[in-house]
């Protein structure tokens, strides 16, 4: 079990709206974009307004009233109080509103302007399959969500302007000791290990700020009798961004994704071809596992070679190998039903069924058992199959093009006006820490006895390797 508090659960409260917000029409979604410092803040937020305002259905006044309502009813009351319908409009209500009024452009692109469009042969192959890189998600918009484009905003970028005179107070290392020093670990029953590696497991399929720079760290001034190691601490800075030149245009300041922004698996598969071409077998769309069913070792590191395996442990280790094995499971079966498909086919098409049901997975299993509540329960469940359930959908597919019907995968897209971005506040929100334990037991699924005992240094880096040796993947999962 492991620890979380309130404000981490309207935090993932704010992810699972954030998620929904964007993920509109496709999961993942399927937009892309050039990064370019083209515009003013001004002629970004008046591209926006044109957008918003262009847009408007003749029941715009009725939505206007709707949201106005339903926010009105979250302030005063919370939606969280409310009977299951009444929670799920208000809930249905704040997502139009984020989409409407939280979702800001970073890079100046018009998605009614077409970047070049892919050749014919290019098109082919990527109306079916990903790219290592997460190019070509949108024909027309090849580069967008791709890796190094940039983070985008859910605030005004005229609100996002730093002021580093007053970066350092209060003292961060105050705020750090006063409010997240644990003196006891506090465990949540409702939940489990595996959630916490799950977290951990989807944040590095779609957001990576890179190494930071070395260069003119934060100087962090702490108390005399202060047991950090160095006086003044020093934090390094996150990694600026080279295609936002000082002077350009007057945008703040940006930064780059050095991962796709999509939901497609690159924790598994990589963002380059490099990365892509080590966790291949190259043989019947498989990738790489050893005769132990273990992920191959990296010599160097210690640690599994899969396509992200930074800050390393044991958890982040089940899940990789976990879902490579599916992805061998998928290859098989679609070999023994399209015998023809050569080890791109069969490859390309493995990894579309994998990433879907990671995004299932996260929509219906793992954010549901996050926030707790019934309303949610039925709220992302909706998300996946819409308001008409699971069993309308598998027995008759959508009835709707309604999201709020029928679910938002195969909805009509729609980006609101932006082109698509993880954002800067989405990252930030991802921050749970607190739901790593200081101990863990493993025991036996035959008979619950303990098998091994470990503190979290002793599972995490190359010691995550130790623990698969003596323990069964059964056992861990266990």
């Amino acid at each position: 079990m492991f620890s979380t508090s309130p404000c981490i659960v309207r935090a993932t409260l704010a992810v699972a709206l954030e998620i929904s917000s964007y993920c509109n029409g496709n999961l993942p979604p399927t937009l892309a974009f050039q990064p370019k410092l083209m515009y003013s803040t001004q002629e970004l937020l008046a591209e926006r307004w044109l957008h918003m305002s262009t847009s408007r259905s003749p029941f715009s006044w009725l939505t206007r009233l709707f949201t106005r309502w339903t926010q009105s009813l979250d302030q005063k009351h919370g939606w969280h109080r409310f009977p299951l319908l009444i929670g799920l409009m208000v809930l249905v209500g704040l997502r139009t509103i984020l989409r409407q009024k939280n979702l800001y452009d970073t890079t100046g692109v018009k998605l009614t302007v077409s970047d070049k469009p892919a050749s014919t042969e290019q098109a082919a192959r990527y109306l079916t399959a990903r790219t290592a890189d997460g190019t070509y998600n949108d024909l027309e918009h090849p580069t967008m969500g791709s890796v190094s484009t940039r983070f985008g905003r859910n605030v005004p970028l005229s609100d996002v302007y730093p002021d580093e005179s007053k970066v350092l107070t209060p003292n961060p290392r105050t705020v750090s000791l006063e409010l997240l020093t644990r003196d006891t670990f506090q465990p949540v029953t409702i939940l489990n290990m595996l959630a916490a590696a799950w977290v951990q497991f989807m944040i590095h399929d779609w957001f990576s700020h890179g190494k930071n720079q070395k260069e003119h760290p934060w100087e962090i001034p702490l108390s005399d009798d202060d047991p950090w190691p160095e006086h003044p601490m020093q934090i390094l800075r996150t990694h600026s961004d080279p295609t936002h030149a000082p002077g350009t245009g007057d945008l703040p300041p940006t930064y780059l994704n050095t991962a796709t922004h999509w939901w497609d698996g690159s924790q598994i598969y990589g963002s380059d071809e490099a990365t892509l071409a080590k966790v291949r077998s190259g043989e019947n769309g498989k990738l790489v596992i050893g005769p132990d069913g273990l992920l191959p070792l990296d010599p160097d590191l210690g640690v599994d070679i899969t396509g992200v395996n930074g800050n390393w442990w044991i958890g982040l280790s089940m899940l990789h190998t976990l879902f490579t094995r599916e992805h061998n499971v998928i290859c098989d079966r679609l070999h023994e039903a399209y015998p023809s498909w050569s080890d791109d086919e069969l490859f390309d098409h493995a990894r579309l069924v994998n990433a879907a049901l990671l995004a299932k997975i996260h929509t219906v299993n793992w954010t549901p058992a996050i926030l707790d509540h019934p309303t949610m329960q039925v709220a992302m469940h909706g998300n996946w199959w819409g308001l008409a359930g699971e069993w309308i959908y598998n027995h008759f597919g959508r009835i709707s093009k309604s999201e709020v019907i029928s679910g938002i995968p195969g909805s009509p897209k729609d980006h609101f006006g932006v082109p698509y971005a993880i954002t800067e506040e989405f990252v930030s929100v991802y921050r749970m820490h607190p739901l790593m334990p200081d101990e863990f037991v493993f025991r036996s699924v035959a008979n619950d006895s303990v098998l091994l005992e470990r503190t979290l240094p002793e599972v995490a880096d190359r010691h995550a390797r130790e623990v698969a040796k003596q323990v069964s993947m059964t056992d861990l999962f266990y």
